[in-house]
Order: C-alpha cells, then structure tokens, then sequence
C-alpha cells in the first residue's frame, strides 16, 4: 500500500525538466516586470523634460520680450501672448494681429472698440478649464492673467487685450519679461 501511494504521489508531482519547458511556450514572448518598469522610467523622464521647470516659456520667432531685473518667479495661469503676428491664449491661437492692430471686424463695437470678441471667446474657455482644475485640485482661482508681449507692440493693443481680459473675468495682470543680470544694466 505504501509503495502504491508513492506511485501516485510520484505521477502527480509535475517533472521538473518538462514544467520549466512548459513555462516558456506558455510565456512566448511576454516582458519582464523589470522591462516594463524601465520603459515607464523613460516615458516619465521624457514627459517631464518636455513639460520643462518653466510655467511660461517665451520662444517664438516673431517675439522679443522686454528686459528687465525682475525677480519673481511665474506661476502657472492663463497666458496671454502678444506676438506681431497674433494673440495666443495658452499656446492656443485667438486674432491675427496686423501691422500692430486688429482687423475691426474683430472688435465688439467697431475700429475705435477697446473689446476685442475672438480674443474674449478664447479667454472664457481658459478662464473656465482653469477654474475647472482649481476646483478639482481643491484650490482656490486666483484671476491673474500673465501677457507676454513683444516689445515692439503698440500700447494700444496691450490695452485692447486687457481690456478684453478684464471683461472675461481676469482682474490681475502680470507682464513677463526677460530676466537680465545687472550687469548689463550699466553694471551696478
């Protein structure tokens, strides 16, 4: 009886040589743990690298921001760019900007009009999905806009964007410039 239940318990334990066989031709060509955690390292790496350390980034070839010895550093809120072509609202595209101006069929009111409408229909939509993601984070909306403007834009359209901002709910305003050391400042 004894030699009987170890014939039966030897049939049932699975050979080692023929178990191991199996795993490979059950596993195809499966990847590892290891390499899947590498390629996650490497998709992180690279979605932060291209994010950048910078809420607000200047580099459009139409664009030259002022100098200036500023020394706050820029928080994430909605952008808005002045360029002599157009005005952006977040990297998004609003008006053509030509010759200084906007087209006044463009503007709420006519030519002499301080609103201009394309530019305040982009702004409620960043103004809503920043609100939306203030809500979600628990945090509370600041409404600052940040405008970034070349420095050969005329005064009047710095006005018309923000007037149109104020209207579409932005109370502060925030002007980016490019940071210079003092010493390009008459070396002080």
């Amino acid at each position: 009886m004894a030699e009987q239940n170890e014939d039966v318990w030897n049939q049932a334990k699975p050979k080692g040589k023929k178990r191991r066989g199996a795993r490979r031709d059950e596993a195809g060509g499966a990847l590892n743990i290891n390499s899947m955690m590498d390629i996650m390292v490497i998709i992180l790496v690279f979605l932060l690298k291209s994010y950048g350390d910078e809420p607000l980034k200047v580099q459009k070839e139409d664009l030259k921001a002022p100098s200036s010895m500023a020394e706050l550093q820029p928080k994430d809120m909605t952008t808005i760019t002045i360029t002599q072509k157009a005005i952006l609202v977040d990297d998004t595209k609003a008006v053509d900007v030509k010759r200084g101006q906007i087209d006044k069929s463009q503007k709420k009111g006519g030519e002499n009009a301080l609103m201009i409408q394309p530019l305040f229909e982009e702004l409620n939509k960043a103004v809503k999905q920043k609100k939306r993601e203030k809500e979600l984070l628990k945090q509370k909306y600041e409404p600052t806009a940040t405008i970034i403007a070349d420095q050969a834009i005329p005064y009047r359209l710095v006005t018309e964007v923000m007037y149109t901002a104020g209207q579409a709910e932005l109370s502060q305003f925030k002007i980016a410039v490019i940071k210079k050391q003092r010493a390009s400042f008459g070396g002080q």
